[in-house]
């Protein structure tokens, strides 16, 4: 049976829009650089030689080493080249993934910049015997292209970033705080799923504790320490993201969202939309509607 964890990260993850394509696949030279742009998130997959990850806010570069793979977020500015002890070239694949959606900025601000999944992870002693099975199979799409390949590609992208995912949470400290690390916890899984199945639901800390069979004070003390932030200030940020995606996808009135984003008075929505993003709920629409990436 799967856990809650499983259910409930399933259930944001297919509303998140996140979306892969193969970008390249380059031999890469001693001397060369290869540059990446901050505006898309990256799936790195190492072939042959080592090669070192540069990014700004590491003080150190990451070496990676043959069928490592390491997955860049949105926002972050990154170099790949050779080891300086490496004898031959090296082959890189590279995937971008884009986030959108409602949930798709969220899942990004869930992980950090970057993740390293080494072929063998220690953490859980793991060898990630499927990485030579994935590469295969990216390239032979590529070389022959048939029915269904781009779907077959799109597929197997997600499938390289929930592994990630999984080897992330294997090995992240105990004191990182993030919405999806706290997913692990039984009762903080729950909670999320009672919020995001029904953000309609006149929620308070009393009832969210009650559904997960503790104490109040319990139960908003390891809310607020696992996740980052308080029960009611994620149902807040949940509601506003629907309500944004509401406002750009469907023809609902603003009072009608309102509702189903929980607030009885259309003026209290209002209030917190234009706090969140700047902007009065019409104003939102009718500035981004046709240009949703501004959002």
């Amino acid at each position: 049976m799967l856990s809650s964890f499983s259910d409930t990260f399933f259930d944001i993850y297919r509303l998140s829009g996140i979306a892969g394509k193969i970008h390249s696949i380059s031999t890469l030279l001693p001397g060369e650089i290869l540059e990446f742009s901050p505006n898309h998130g990256y799936i790195h997959i190492i072939q042959k030689e080592k090669c070192l990850l540069t990014m700004d806010h590491l003080e150190h570069h990451l070496e990676l080493k043959h069928c490592d793979i390491v997955v860049v977020l949105p926002g972050n500015f990154h170099r790949i080249s050779l080891n300086t002890d490496a004898f031959q070239d090296a082959k890189i694949i590279t995937c971008t993934i884009d986030f959108s959606g409602i949930y798709g900025s969220a899942i990004a601000e869930g992980l950090p910049a970057f993740i390293h999944v080494p072929f063998t992870c220690k953490a859980t002693n793991i060898i990630a015997e499927w990485v030579p099975i994935t590469v295969h199979a990216i390239q032979q799409e590529l070389k022959a292209p048939s029915i269904g390949s781009q779907i077959m590609l799109t597929r197997i992208i997600d499938l390289l970033f929930i592994w990630s995912i999984r080897c992330w949470l294997s090995t992240v400290e105990p004191n990182h705080k993030s919405w999806i690390s706290a997913l692990q916890e039984p009762m903080i899984s729950k909670a999320m799923s009672l919020m995001h199945n029904h953000p309609h639901f006149d929620w308070t800390v009393e009832e969210l504790a009650k559904s997960t069979n503790y104490s109040k004070s319990s139960f908003y003390k390891k809310f607020t320490e696992s996740v980052g932030t308080t029960p009611i200030q994620y149902l807040k940020s949940l509601r506003m993201r629907l309500a944004s995606e509401l406002l750009l996808t469907t023809q609902k009135s603003i009072f009608h969202i309102a509702e189903l984003v929980g607030y009885s008075s259309q003026a209290a929505f209002s209030r917190v939309f234009s706090q969140t993003f700047n902007y009065s709920p019409s104003e939102f629409r009718e500035s981004f509607k046709n240009n949703p990436a501004q959002e």
